[in-house]
């Protein structure tokens, strides 16, 4: 049985999901999977979002961080005992400069996972001219999104080294609760919350914090309110801008703020809500936009994840210029106009049936696959029939 060992950092909520299912999709083909992980980042524990995986193929390992940036793990038992070690390409990893020398040597077969490009603003310009670097020092790469992998190719990572994951969370328990929501529990919430069932509802689901630029969100929300009277702005979630946000609007009773909400409940606000708001950085919230059949209208950043590949202006969502004046205009025509409403609704709803967790799985599934026939280490050759929006469509 070949053995595929997965390095993080930390385990989170979001992605036990996809390393149960991956655990089992690639056991029915006789490989086995270990996870290995450690305790989060200082820095992390106040999210509470950490989470464990089964004994069955999770090992949690000890983990020493240093200067709460990089972080070495007692991983190296686990490492000996794999054909494939898959890691991130994050700088943060200091295992990883042994992991490229063994590679190098053909000691180990060696993968990245990741983003590529780090566009966070407090990014470490070092941290990336190495990465981009020691892209192609690995045997193979799953790659976020496509444009990411257009990114590697540019690096000089052969193409057929490459699998396209398509990233993206379990959007099945939302999209249940959906469907377990009338219309009529919806629309009876929204006048229950707005004080009518024809208010138009714009809403922003994810962290309160800088990286958001709510300030450029209420601005450009206050513009809309003016033109559009029914217009409501709920926002759901928490984040170290919280005080700062509920001091900001606790004079404007058409400004909802519920802090963080989960489940059933959070469901009910995708359910009422007409389009979805992102005036910062935008990822995985997406992918719930999505799942929920809600445009998304973001703004154009150079700091926005590889995710953001997922929106097509026009066609799912709106993009507009990183201001309060040219956002808010994107949003009215939204809200003015019930044709574009509808296709991009369509639209929306198209991309979430490609961006799923099952098509996640399903390619990464076939990446391993291909990595361990390239090495000689599973039995029979793995064909390339990745799942993408493409196929899908």
């Amino acid at each position: 049985m070949a053995r595929v060992l997965i390095i993080q950092a930390e385990m989170k909520r979001y992605r036990t999901p996809f390393f149960n299912g991956l655990h089992t999709a690639l056991a029915s083909d006789g490989i086995e999977l270990v996870v290995a992980y450690s305790n989060s980042d200082p820095r992390q524990l106040a999210r509470k979002d950490s989470a464990e995986l089964p004994a069955s193929f999770g090992v949690k390992v000890r983990g020493r961080w240093f200067f709460q940036r990089f972080i070495y793990q007692s991983v190296w038992r686990e490492i000996l005992q794999a054909d494939v070690v898959i890691v991130s390409s994050e700088i943060k990893y200091l295992n990883n400069p042994i992991l490229l020398i063994m590679s190098a040597l053909r000691l180990k077969t060696v993968a990245y996972w990741g983003l590529g490009p780090n566009m966070h603003p407090g990014r470490s310009k070092i941290a990336e001219w190495l990465k981009e670097r020691l892209a192609s020092r690995v045997q193979w790469w799953f790659a976020y999104t496509a444009s990411v992998a257009e990114y590697l190719k540019g690096r000089g990572v052969p193409e057929e080294k490459i699998t396209t994951v398509h990233n993206a969370t379990d959007t099945a328990e939302l999209r249940r609760l959906l469907q377990e929501i009338s219309d009529e529990e919806a629309l009876s919430a929204k006048e229950c919350m707005t004080g009518s069932r024809s208010s138009k509802i714009g809403l922003y689901c994810g962290m309160m914090g800088p990286i958001k630029a709510l300030p450029l969100l209420l601005d450009a929300a206050r513009r809309v309110k003016q033109r559009c009277p029914e217009f409501h702005l709920v926002l759901v979630g928490s984040g170290p801008d919280r005080a700062w946000l509920e001091a900001s609007i606790s004079s404007e009773p058409w400004i909802h703020y519920l802090g963080s909400r989960y489940g059933r409940e959070s469901a009910l606000y995708y359910k009422m809500a007409d389009i979805f708001l992102l005036a910062g950085t935008a990822g995985l919230s997406i992918v719930d936009s999505f799942a929920a059949g809600l445009p998304l209208l973001a703004t154009r950043l150079s700091t926005h994840p590889p995710e953001i590949s997922y929106i097509i202006d026009g066609e799912n969502g709106l993009l507009s210029l990183h201001n309060a004046e040219e956002f808010s205009l994107s949003i009215l025509s939204v809200l003015s106009n019930s044709a574009l409403m509808q296709r991009l609704r369509r639209g929306a709803e198209k991309s979430g049936y490609c961006y799923t967790m099952e098509a996640m799985i399903a390619n990464f599934k076939g990446g391993v696959e291909e990595c361990l026939a390239l090495n000689g280490k599973f039995s029979s050759a793995a064909k390339r029939n990745l799942l993408s929006p493409e196929s899908e469509g």
